[in-house]
């Protein structure tokens, strides 16, 4: 890989991660700035609890479409794949929000999707048996990512794969630290899909 060929991708992946689908979702379905409400995150659980959940899963799969789009250009470029991660730090540090953003969970699972489709499968029953059990979707996020590179090891031996889902496993787990510390007061609001989604209420978590 030639170092400008690396830089000009690097910036590509970066870019389409920075997209912020969610924001965009508050602006385009309720003219809100979703930052400012809900728990303020630009993620899918903050559009479902804000928008109302019908809107939660176009927000994942555009989200996630971010980290599969990143790891298809990788592969098909013959790039290393762990160039695809820097869509995962455009989606938490969003240039378009002044360098604000999600917890890149579902960017991490799309690149994920790209190592190996198994682990992916693997990985999205451990968050929804974890979320199904606890209705915490922070635990859910964190748990799933933690298993990740386990599966892509088992299944392909792709060790650099194995080296970026850990190092976005460990990114995720900084990203949540706040809901970690909730968490451990037994604060975290739990997922229930029963909230209308208002747009209304006081930052959380």
């Amino acid at each position: 890989m030639k170092p400008l060929e690396g830089l000009l991708a690097g910036a590509l992946f970066y870019l389409l991660g920075a997209i912020p689908f969610s924001y965009l979702l508050g602006r385009i379905v309720k003219g809100i700035d979703i930052r400012e409400h809900g728990s303020g995150n630009v993620g899918a659980t903050n559009v479902g609890r804000v928008l109302g959940w019908r809107y939660y899963p176009l927000a994942l799969a555009l989200d996630l479409g971010k980290g599969l789009a990143a790891g298809l250009l990788a592969r098909h470029w013959g790039l290393p794949i762990w160039l695809a991660g820097l869509a995962v730090l455009g989606h938490d540090w969003s240039i378009f929000l002044g360098f604000t953003g999600g917890k890149g969970v579902s960017t991490s699972l799309g690149i994920l999707a790209v190592l190996s489709w198994p682990a992916f499968l693997g990985t999205i029953a451990v968050w929804g048996l974890v979320l199904g059990t606890t209705r915490l979707a922070s635990l859910a996020s964190l748990c799933a990512l933690a298993f990740s590179p386990l599966p892509v090891f088992l299944l392909s031996r792709d060790l650099e794969g194995v080296a970026l889902m850990g190092a976005l496993a460990l990114l995720s787990i900084w990203r949540h630290r706040r809901n970690i510390a909730q968490l451990s007061r037994g604060q975290e609001e739990r997922f229930s899909r029963s909230r209308s989604g208002s747009g209304s209420g006081e930052k959380r978590g």
